[in-house]
């Protein structure tokens, strides 16, 4: 957990002047490499309109062909961007995890980083209770996702 919240505190540093509204930790397991990335309100909203702008030409050709299987895979999006990718401030710190059992405890651990340091986190962020915090599992780039109890 340690090299969770060193990371954590490094983006930290390094991300001051961003309002952060959704933070996120993430293993690329095909590198080796664990990253955090952050976005802010005004790029995930920019990021959603332009993805449902593009999912939503396919939906109505889904509903025209009266095909339903493909509309609910071209649905709009009604939350918030999770595209890691196309964050704000992507792979802010980076470290090559060497030898490192990756396992349910390696996710986990990434999670009680994020809480361990969320007062940390809220301080740089206007967002209470909306501030999303995100990190990856085996299967997913965004596999789990939470907010503060008492934001």
């Amino acid at each position: 957990m340690d090299l969770f919240e060193n990371l954590i505190d490094e983006t930290l540093l390094k991300a001051c002047n961003l309002d952060i509204y959704t933070f996120a930790i993430y293993y690329e397991h095909e590198s080796g490499f664990v990253s955090i990335c952050i976005d802010t309100e005004e790029n995930s909203k920019v990021r959603l309109a332009e993805s449902n702008k593009y999912s939503m030409k396919y939906f109505r050709q889904s509903i025209i062909e009266g095909d339903l299987e493909q509309a609910l895979l071209w649905q709009a999006n009604i939350g918030r961007n999770l595209s890691l990718g196309d964050f704000t401030a992507i792979n802010i710190v980076e470290k090559y995890i060497e030898d490192e059992c990756v396992d349910s405890r390696f996710y986990l651990d990434m999670v009680n980083a994020i809480e361990s340091k969320a007062d940390k986190i809220l301080k740089q962020s206007s967002h209470g209770g909306s501030l999303l915090f995100c990190c990856s599992t085996a299967e997913e780039e965004v596999g789990l996702t939470w907010v503060r109890e008492s934001a």
